[in-house]
Formats: structure tokens, C-alpha cells, sequence
């Protein structure tokens, strides 16, 4: 698949968790903000595991991450700059369609980054003690994000025909 299917991709499917994220009441119907860091964080993933290759994307895309950086610095959102900053280089320390397309890449990544962030958030909300109970309050606003992470990342899958949606012939033998 090419950029602009991926970027398709994306919008629809952030587009389609933003809507689910309001019908269910994880987030508020006039809370456009949320709604559209929901649609980009899913775009973002649906070309996140296209970054590995040297290409005019990538230097868009990292051109976007340093103004990202920038605003996060300049907020003092460290923790969350970390975090950008980690992922963004991640594609980059294997080959193309390397690690990043596995299929099981989505859920370790998100997860371990997302745990990752969640437990910095815990320490600072809660003076530095964290305890498992106060997660359950620390995470209501943040699993429409990790969702959004997810469904973006398996969308660019599938798009890359990682998934046998609809086999062929050659398929059966």
C-alpha cells in the first residue's frame, strides 16, 4: 500500500474510534480536541511502521515529531516527549517491514510505552507512590489513546496484506 492508502486508512479508522470513544461516553461529544488527537494518533500509527525507510514521508514525519517535540518541551510534558521520542526512533532500528510488521508489534510496543508513560503519570499524580488501585483513575482517560494506537498500527497490517483477509486459491494448498 502506498502513502496516501495509508493515510486513508488512518483517517477512517481514528475517525471510526473517535466516534465509538463518544457513543460510548469515553469521551464528551463537544470535546473536539480529544476527538481529533484520537483521529491522529491513529493516522500517526496507521504510517508509524512505514518509518523505517528513508523517504520523503519520513522526513515529513520527523519534521512534525520535532515541532512535537518543541510544543512538549516547551509545555513541560517530559514524560510524554520521552515517549514520542523513543517510539520515533523505534522503526529505525531494524530493516524495512522488519519488526514493526509483526503482527503481535502493535501490542507490546503500545503496551510497554503506554505502561511506561501511565506509571510516570502515577508517580507524579500520586507523589511517588504508586499503587495498583489508583490505575483504574489514571487510565479512564487514556485507553481510547491506546485503542487509537492499536487499531492504527493493525490498519497499516492489513493494508500491507500482512492479513489474509480474503484468500486466494494459492492459499488452500
Amino acid at each position: 500500500m502506498n502513502f496516501k492508502g495509508h493515510v486513508l486508512g488512518g483517517v477512517v479508522t481514528g475517525t471510526g474510534v473517535a466516534i465509538g470513544a463518544v457513543s460510548s461516553g469515553a469521551v464528551a461529544p463537544d470535546d473536539l480536541t480529544t476527538q481529533a488527537a484520537v483521529v491522529g494518533t491513529a493516522l500517526f500509527f496507521s504510517l508509524f511502521p512505514d518509518l523505517d525507510t528513508a523517504s520523503v514521508t519520513q522526513r515529513w514525519f520527523f519534521r512534525g515529531v520535532f515541532c512535537v517535540l518543541l510544543y512538549l518541551g516547551w509545555t513541560e510534558h517530559y514524560e510524554l516527549a520521552t515517549i514520542v521520542g523513543l517510539l520515533c526512533i523505534l522503526p529505525l532500528l531494524d530493516h524495512h517491514r522488519g519488526w514493526t510488521h509483526w503482527k503481535i508489534s502493535p501490542f507490546i510496543t503500545v503496551g510497554v510505552l503506554g505502561t511506561s508513560y501511565e506509571y510516570w503519570r502515577a508517580r507524579q499524580a500520586f507523589l511517588g507512590e504508586f499503587t495498583w488501585d489508583n490505575v483504574h483513575t489514571l487510565l479512564e482517560g487514556h485507553v481510547v489513546f491506546f485503542i487509537a494506537c492499536i487499531v492504527g498500527w493493525y490498519t497499516h497490517l492489513l493494508l500491507d496484506g500482512c492479513f489474509k483477509v480474503f484468500p486466494t486459491s494459492q492459499d488452500h494448498h
